[in-house]
């Protein structure tokens, strides 16, 4: 495949992408994205307030929670772009649902972690629905750049074969979760790209025959304090640098590499993030502002052992692949099944390339595949390891068992999978590589199809009610409502669900919010279920 070629691909994919995360964008109901109802409350506040942070109180409850305590660079780009917006209607329209299924998979279907009023579909061009849209176009962009990101990486680690830089870069872009991250009000889409970017960065300086240049040292530097302003995770990033400048050091028998690269990007890093990190420690005591963060989102009663993170592991690999919702709108089974096929063999199938490679050089034969594999390729696995030990250490922390949290080395992990998936494959048969990322397009597109219907409404129907025992319900304020319910389950044993056909008119309109429940009674009218 030429360059010219691999460019052309490139082109269509991002095409491809900007589809497909514009329409998942619209499939999934306003701040029903994973915590979007707590990320764009920050995002508003900041608009209102010329981009001053809120001060961080676990006693008092508001609407942004835990996110006020994030890295706010992400909600500052949100809000410049958004603050000629009255978003004054925002408690109109989140309106949340204290009974939400929130993590979990129940067969009540109450996944809604939103009440969402009839007429929002027509309003989401105006007002706090519309900042939201905007926002989530910035995600969508952010995401966009991540694609290019993982194009632009598979280049630098396999010059010689411009397939893995397409096959990685599609498998990214139509990568259900990843879409449907790029789609939402997240933070998490600009430390994708930065955490993916600088990876980039290192592995060309690491690449290049020539001592780096000052060029390059100040966009390190402002790009590692842009992404400890964009996600804590990429503070990770920083040993990974000192050890690059320190290899180049080495290598060139030139101390300069190590001590102006250092001074430089530490400082430049250091003025463009040092700001919020001194602002922690001196309103919570903790430079970065966790104590507080844990304190407003929970800690485990017992931090997780290994046995505790390994039982989560489907939860782990399910927000990889695609989770929607709050974690609780799932793909089919067999699809998950699928996915974890495909990983496993591309990782594994990847570690033995590695092995053969150094097993061939040991013995002084032709690198396979017109490869040369070194320490470029070594950083990028690196980065993946110690994303993946950072995001172990935070999740036995608190519950956060989601794949999307490694995203920050999304380009790498999607660079080695390219590389297990074709290595092996004999250069008339590299096409079949492309599987894998036929099977994830295709999931990709039918994904919002399993996402919107999640969210309807209740069937309306003109047919009377059919004739089974009712309770009419009448609010003090005068609203009222009919209802009754038919098992549709005929027998049940203890655990097990019951599931039932409800019905219900509307006597008269309520004037606030009520809950409905039903509870399954002995003949003595004990509660067995609820």
């Amino acid at each position: 495949m030429t360059e010219q070629r691999a460019r052309r691909w490139l082109a269509l994919i991002v095409a491809g992408y900007v589809v497909l995360a514009t329409f998942y964008s619209f499939a999934t109901p306003p701040f029903e994205a994973s915590d979007e109802l707590w990320h764009y409350p920050m995002v508003k506040y900041l608009a209102d307030n010329g981009l001053q942070l809120p001060l961080q109180d676990p006693v008092v409850p508001t609407a942004w929670r835990q996110e006020g305590s994030q890295p706010p660079l992400y909600y500052m780009i949100a809000a410049v772009l958004t603050s000629w917006i009255d978003t004054s209607d925002l408690d109109y329209w989140r309106r949340i649902n204290p009974h939400a299924d929130i993590g979990v998979i129940l067969p009540d279907g109450n996944v809604n972690m939103i009440v969402h009023r009839p007429n929002e579909g027509e309003n989401r061009s105006t007002g706090a629905l519309s900042a939201l849209q905007i926002s989530r176009t910035l995600s969508l962009v952010l995401g966009a750049g991540t694609v290019i990101v993982t194009w632009l990486l598979g280049r630098a680690l396999f010059p010689q074969t411009p397939i893995i830089a397409v096959i990685a870069s599609a498998f990214n872009a139509f990568l259900p979760m990843f879409l449907f991250i790029s789609g939402s009000v997240n933070n998490d889409n600009l430390s994708n790209l930065l955490g993916n970017l600088l990876t980039l960065l290192v592995v060309r300086l690491l690449s290049q025959t020539s001592a780096p240049s000052l060029r390059q040292y100040v966009i390190l530097g402002i790009l590692m304090g842009a992404g400890l302003l964009a996600k804590l995770s990429l503070g990770f990033f920083i040993p990974i640098i000192a050890l690059s400048l320190l290899i180049i050091s080495l290598r060139r028998r030139d101390w300069r590499p190590l001590l102006i690269g250092g001074i430089i990007s530490g400082a430049l890093t250091i003025a463009t993030a040092g700001w919020w990190y001194l602002r922690n420690w001196q309103l919570y005591g903790d430079p970065t502002g966790l104590n507080v963060f844990l304190d407003i989102v929970g800690r485990r009663a017992i931090p997780a052992n290994a046995v505790q993170l390994w039982s989560e592991r489907d939860s782990y690999l399910r927000a990889f692949w695609g989770f929607f919702g709050g974690v609780n709108v799932p793909m089919a089974e067999n699809i998950y099944d699928i996915f974890n096929i495909l990983g496993f063999f591309g990782m594994f199938s990847a570690m033995i390339f590695v092995v053969v490679y150094v097993l061939h050089r040991q013995q002084q034969k032709t690198p396979i595949w017109n490869t040369s594999i070194g320490l470029p390729h070594a950083l990028s696995i690196l980065w993946i390891v110690v994303t993946f030990v950072s995001y172990l250490r935070w999740t036995a922390e608190t519950p956060a068992s989601q794949g999307r949290l490694v995203f920050v080395a999304l380009s790498s992990i999607c660079v080695w999978l390219a590389v297990g998936w074709c290595w092996w494959l004999p250069r008339r048969a590299a096409g079949l590589a492309v599987l894998p990322v036929v099977w994830t397009g295709i999931t990709a597109l039918l994904a919002p199809f399993t996402i919107a219907p999640a969210y309807s409404t209740p069937h309306k129907s003109d047919v009377p009610l059919p004739t089974i025992e009712y309770y009419d319900f009448v609010a003090p304020e005068g609203g009222g409502i009919r209802i009754g319910a038919s098992p549709i389950t005929p027998s049940v044993q203890p655990d097990q669900y019951v599931r039932l056909n409800v019905y219900f008119e509307t006597l008269a309109g309520f004037q606030r919010d009520w809950s409905l429940f039903v509870h399954l009674v002995t003949p003595d009218n004990v509660i067995v279920g609820q």
